[in-house]
């Protein structure tokens, strides 16, 4: 069972997933102190996560102090509160509760409610069941960290990147990251090569090898990540870390406020300045800065690459996942066959996956590009989950493939574009391909114009991409920060662009440069007193200055 905190704003919370990828997963368990003994009624919440196939995939059982439950959970559709019965809870005033997942088929368990009120029914509601969550924890009012200058919201390479640029130039950074490990796409958990030009040094430490998507060199790479910004004295990293929300003073950001996704504890982040490193560019969505999603029309920029008329699409997510051959089993007699590996029948993913048969997945295997890839995100990953266990189905009937295994499949999602917060500038099509030489151009790349489309045909988990070779150009500093909120800068993919504009440089080696400069701006924003805009205006030679001194050579800024 691993904590999966990617829906919290489609469900409300953080849930426990059975990844098990199709062998069930250890018994997840816990033991919960009551107020008193006696009979408790028990409310859980959960799903049935293909509701529109007559056989459910994700089933658990509850056992109760080693006595299990004999309902089946994860058999309703959509996330519900479902009343189950009663449980005695004996002198001890303690109940050892366990999750027995029955299928390893992503089955999923948000929380358990115990009242010894019959009718005490919890909220459905999003925001009424937030607040009445908070209440029964128990949890108090969220507590003031210590000051910093600096509070970098987002752990990709973006946030990363601000993060070590600003504290090796002397100033208090906070970075705050809603997974376990840093990392974002980079990450073991999503396990994307870097790509795009390397400019600074510090891109060049954060940077992966090229390994395969999806490959175990994601490890090691991850495991780089976290020294090099752990390493630095003037961070302080507080993974598990959920903003949830803002506090404005007129058009500046004052705080944010946190939740740890395991406690639930709240924390209060205060500065003078915001890095918006979230990729959904929520910090700034929260604080009413103009956000755009979707592309915009051929009109409105002078793009031909854009249609005709602005629509709702974006590029997609995607799961990535790979097989490794093994060793036939030794059988138990001499004169049987040797065992292999064998799989099992999967019918509520085949009318996804049809007769699709790969043994890896790839960056085309994504899917959301006509959803939303923010509020539809959970549907968008269960898609993909079908598509791959369908497709291993279809793998394992062929004999030659008997003795492979499927080895590793994310359950975090990779994400190339959903909200983009305006800047005093959008970089829109013309500037990627016309070059111009912009005197605040701090961010360089020559990486194709890279959109990605619905394939179309059976097979809607897949898509191509439409590459337009360009020539080196720059971004200028002020698509790093926002025209609304005064005091937030934005790195990665929210930075203020078109939906063209984002095609090149959304890779992470661009978005960990936007990271360095916005970490450099923060800090001649702090020496000087001013705001991101005054660096603009009045600051642009000290930038210069600061950010030579990161560059690396030339033939080392490689693509």
């Amino acid at each position: 069972w691993v904590v999966d905190q990617q829906f919290i704003p489609i469900m409300g919370s953080p849930y426990l997933l059975a990844h098990g990828m199709g062998e069930p997963v250890e018994n997840a368990e816990t033991t919960v102190e009551f107020p008193e003994s006696g009979r408790y009624w028990f409310w859980v919440r959960t799903k049935d996560w293909v509701p529109s196939r007559p056989e459910t995939p994700g089933t658990f059982k509850l056992i109760f102090d080693d006595e299990e439950y004999p309902e089946t959970f994860g058999v309703n559709e959509g996330w519900q509160w479902l009343k189950s019965g009663r449980v005695r809870v004996v002198n001890s005033k303690q109940l050892k509760i366990e999750l027995k997942d029955e299928t390893g088929f992503e089955g999923r368990c948000d929380a358990i409610y115990f009242s010894k009120e019959k009718n005490d029914f919890p909220p459905v509601e999003l925001e009424e069941m937030t607040a009445w969550r908070k209440e029964k924890l128990g949890i108090p009012p969220p507590e003031i960290k210590d000051e910093f200058d600096l509070v970098v919201v987002g752990g990709g390479l973006a946030g990363c990147g601000a993060a070590v640029a600003a504290a090796r130039q002397g100033i208090k950074v906070a970075l705050i990251n809603d997974r376990p490990v840093l990392g974002g796409n980079a990450s073991k958990e999503i396990r994307v090569h870097t790509l795009g030009l390397k400019m600074y040094d510090i891109v060049e430490e954060l940077g992966t090898e090229h390994y395969p998507n999806g490959d175990a060199g994601a490890i090691a790479a991850n495991d780089t990540i976290e020294m090099v910004v752990r390493g630095e004295e003037n961070i302080t990293v507080f993974p598990n870390t959920r903003a949830y929300t803002v506090h404005k003073d007129g058009n500046k950001i004052k705080s944010v406020d946190c939740f740890h996704t395991h406690t639930h504890k709240e924390t209060r982040f205060e500065a003078p300045l915001f890095v918006d490193a979230t990729g959904d560019g929520w910090i700034g969505y929260w604080a009413g800065a103009e956000v755009r999603m979707g592309r915009e029309s051929r009109d409105e920029f002078n793009e031909e690459m854009a249609p005709e008329e602005p629509d709702g699409m974006t590029m997609g997510n995607t799961i990535l996942w790979n097989s490794i051959e093994v060793e036939e089993e030794p059988s138990a007699k001499y004169d049987e066959k040797p065992k292999t590996v064998g799989w099992k029948e999967v019918p509520w993913a085949m009318d996804v996956a049809k007769d699709y048969k790969a043994t890896r997945g790839e960056w085309f295997w994504e899917y959301g590009l006509l959803m939303n890839t923010i509020y539809d995100a959970e549907e968008i990953r269960d898609h993909m989950f079908r598509a791959i266990y369908g497709n291993w189905y279809n793998v394992k009937q062929d004999p030659e493939n008997a003795n492979l295994k499927m080895k590793w499949m994310a359950y975090v999602a990779g994400k190339r574009e959903s909200r983009r917060i305006m800047g005093d500038y959008i970089l829109k099509e013309s500037d990627v391909i016309n070059h111009p030489d912009f005197e605040d151009g701090f961010v360089e790349e020559v990486r194709e114009i890279d959109i990605h489309y619905p394939k179309g045909g059976k097979y809607d988990f897949l898509t191509y991409a439409d590459f337009t070779k360009i020539e080196r150009y720059k971004i200028p500093y002020r698509c790093f920060y926002s025209k609304d909120i005064n005091n937030l800068f934005m790195a990665g993919r929210c930075l203020s662009a078109t939906h063209v504009g984002l095609g090149s440089p959304r890779v992470m080696h661009t978005t960990a440069q936007m990271g360095v400069v916005v970490g450099t701006a923060a800090v001649v924003c702090t020496e000087n007193e001013c705001l991101p805009r005054e660096v603009y205006h009045s600051y642009l030679p000290e930038m210069k200055s600061r950010l030579a001194k990161m560059r690396i050579e030339e033939e080392e800024a490689g693509h």
